[in-house]
Formats: structure tokens, sequence, C-alpha cells
């Protein structure tokens, strides 16, 4: 396993689809079918969408460049929660939002029960997907407001409520070798307004008979003691990078 590293990020980030797509041995790609089949049979209702995966990153003076090839969603899980396949696995690069609020309380969430990450703690954020490809670049910024509109409803446009939005860090490493583009939300409102947003956005879900990503939304005080006990009670439970994150902003915090 790659150690974590998480950097501020300070270069320009340039992600290039290769218009390539992953090509698998007979032998795994029949077992990431028949695990798909399975997963469906148990009565999932996963969709086999498309997802990319790292191929090359090059570090340059002034920008870093990432190339992708395109596999799906099956050969994804496949190697999240049964064989990470080494050579033949998947390193997806994501986004993730640190949403702060200004009486200095960081905002995360527990997936909901009917994804397929269901009982994870991690930042708002998301796989890129060919809806964020401008030309053969993804547009990194599209995707994470997408993210922060369907999964908090945080409109980044709405200026009364975010007071900055900014490129933050990079993470990558880890036992799966993901990669995440990490940016900075503060918002214009203290945690019980966000609530009550928050809130009347999951009702407007609900009147559309759709269901909010997170099924508990978490509030963490920006202290090194809150951090502590959080991640001691929920370790098992969090997303690989939430911890080498939370480390770097305890750093910043001395």
């Amino acid at each position: 396993m790659k150690d974590f590293v998480v950097s501020p990020l300070t270069k320009k980030l340039i992600v290039r689809f290769s218009n390539q797509e992953v090509m698998l041995p007979p032998d795994i790609q029949g077992k990431i079918d028949a695990y798909w089949d399975t997963l469906l049979q148990s009565g999932k209702s996963y969709k086999r969408g498309d997802v990319f995966t790292v191929t090359k990153k090059e570090t340059f003076e002034d920008r870093m460049e990432i190339v992708v090839e395109k596999t799906d969603y099956a050969h994804y899980l496949y190697c999240q929660n049964v064989d990470t396949l080494d050579e033949y696995g998947v390193h997806i690069i994501h986004t993730a939002a640190l949403v702060e609020t200004e009486d200095g309380k960081i905002v995360f969430g527990k997936m909901g029960e009917q994804t397929s990450r269901a009982g994870i703690y991690q930042l708002c954020g998301g796989g890129i997907d060919s809806d964020d490809l401008r030309g053969d670049v993804f547009d990194f910024e599209h995707n994470i407001k997408k993210e922060l509109a369907e999964e908090l409803g945080i409109d980044i446009g709405d200026q009364s409520r975010i007071k900055s939005f900014d490129l933050a860090y990079f993470k990558e490493g880890g036992p799966t070798d993901k990669m995440t583009v990490v940016y900075r939300v503060i918002l214009n409102e203290m945690s019980l307004q966000f609530m009550q947003r928050y809130e009347d956005f999951v009702l407007q879900l609900q009147k559309n008979d759709e269901q909010p990503e997170f099924g508990e939304i978490v509030m963490l005080d920006k202290k090194r003691t809150d951090f502590a006990q959080f991640f001691d009670q929920h370790g098992i439970k969090l997303d690989e990078y939430m911890r080498p994150l939370f480390e770097v902003i305890e750093k910043e915090l001395l």
C-alpha cells in the first residue's frame, strides 16, 4: 500500500481522458460480471455506469497532469469490496468539499442506506463522469458544484451563502490509491442556519420522491480534541481520505 500524501494544491491540475477503455483478462472480467450479477440478484439497484481510472500522473513545475481511461462501476465496486486486483485495479480521482460554517464547524455526512457506500462518513463530493468533460479535459469545478447542489443543497453561485470557494488540497496513496481533489467552501451562515436550509432541501427532495445522499449530517467543531474523539469512535466507517486530510487540518490549527 502506498503511503497517504495530502498536500496543498497550488499547481494547475489537468486531468485528460485518453479516449481508451480498460481491457481486462477474461478470467478477471468473468469474476467482476459474476459479482455484479450477485449484487443485482440481492436487490441492489445500482447502475453499471462509466468510471474513470488513473493510468498516468506527471508533475511539472507549474502543473500536474493526469491521464484516465474508462471502465465501469462493476469493476470499481469489485475492487472496493472484493479484491483490489493489483495492476488491474481501479484508481479513481474524485472531488471532495471541505464545507465550513461561520461558527467554525466542518460539515460532512454519513452515506444513506440506499447508497453503495451505506454507513460511510465522507465529505460531500463524487467521482468524475462524462458530464464533466470539456473536450478531453475534465472540469473539476463543474463536478464539485454539481455534488454540492445534489448532496447538500448548496448553490456555489449564491453569494448570500458563500463567503469563499477555492481549491485546497490534493490527496493520493492509501489502500486503493485514490486521488482526491479537495475544495474548501466557507459559508456566510452559522451551523443552525445551515441545518435549517438543509432540512428544507431534504423536504423538497422527498416531495419529488427522492432520497438525500446522506442519511445523517455531521457538524464537527474545528478543534483537535473533537477530531480525535470522532475518529476514535467512527474510524472503521470513514472514507479512506478523511483521517489523513483532517490530520493536515489539525497541523494548521497549531
